[in-house]
């Protein structure tokens, strides 16, 4: 196949982070769906890239290692991806895993805050709780689904009314922590979906800030990126000599709408320049 028509899809999630699938059945939905160049990019984790890199040869599919990794800025939360990176670098590792920390520390403070209200919830039920990560989203959530106090992860942050959502104001990495570490992993550090729900609503002001922090991409087509922003980040791009990324960030069958391979992205569309495949 001629590469400028090679689909392609930047942006998933498996059960390593809250996805759904583990890395065979990501293959499985690439191959059905045609797409010949892909990412795996879990939240603070790389512990699906070994096998997902590994079968990709297999099957003849080409594989950019990757990962999401969550950043503080002015009191919310950003994600920044990190393509073409080597999993096995200390320093991004050291990161990874402080993200990971911190949302297991906040996942806790939520069930006790949750015990003080709700009599069904108990903390130490909770912490004996084992988790099935092929049903997508997190400990806290499935364990409070099972309670049947929420049916879903948008239901889950309505618990917090009063109180704030659980994961806000969390000290993640800063941002120009999450850049180095990238970069001395080997990766390229790309802005993730500028026109997230979470993010603030001055997308501009949002890339004109990780400009400042050194990223090295954004991802542009992406499925919360309308019109208007994702033609405003491929003119930033091409002006700043920006890669040009983009993908599903789909989670399997956890997130509605984020379906594996739409927006329907080719290589053609792409600036993948740094990055081998």
């Amino acid at each position: 196949m001629d590469q400028k028509n090679l689909r392609t899809d930047l942006h998933i999630h498996t059960t390593a982070s809250d996805g759904t699938w583990g890395p065979e059945e990501v293959i499985e939905e690439l191959k059905s769906n045609d797409i010949g160049l892909f990412s795996i990019t879990d939240h603070d984790t790389t512990e699906s890239i070994e096998k997902a890199a590994a079968l990709a040869e297999e099957n003849g599919i080409s594989f950019i290692p990757g990962v999401e990794v969550s950043v503080s800025y002015n009191k919310a939360n950003y994600h920044i991806l990190g393509l073409g990176i080597n999993p096995q670098n200390h320093g991004l590792q050291a990161i990874l895993e402080r993200n990971r920390v911190l949302m297991e520390q906040k996942d806790d403070e939520s069930i006790l805050y949750l015990e003080a209200r709700h009599g069904c919830v108990s903390f130490c039920e909770y912490r004996e709780y084992i988790n099935n990560p092929e049903r997508g989203g997190w400990k806290a959530l499935n364990y409070l689904i099972d309670k049947g106090l929420c049916s879903s992860y948008r239901d889950f942050f309505s618990l917090f009314i009063g109180y704030g959502n659980p994961f806000e104001k969390l000290d993640f990495a800063m941002p120009h922590e999450a850049v180095e570490a990238i970069r001395s992993a080997g990766g390229i550090p790309v802005l993730a979906h500028p026109g997230a729900s979470f993010y603030s609503k001055d997308y501009k002001a949002v890339i004109k800030y990780m400009l400042t922090q050194g990223i090295g991409g954004i991802e542009c087509f992406h499925p919360e990126n309308d019109h208007e922003i994702t033609q405003y980040c491929l003119g930033v791009c091409k002006e700043q000599g920006l890669l040009i990324t983009g993908g599903s960030d789909c989670h399997g069958d956890f997130v509605q709408g984020r379906r594996l391979g739409h927006p329907e992205i080719y290589l053609s569309s792409l600036r993948l320049d740094g990055i081998h495949f």
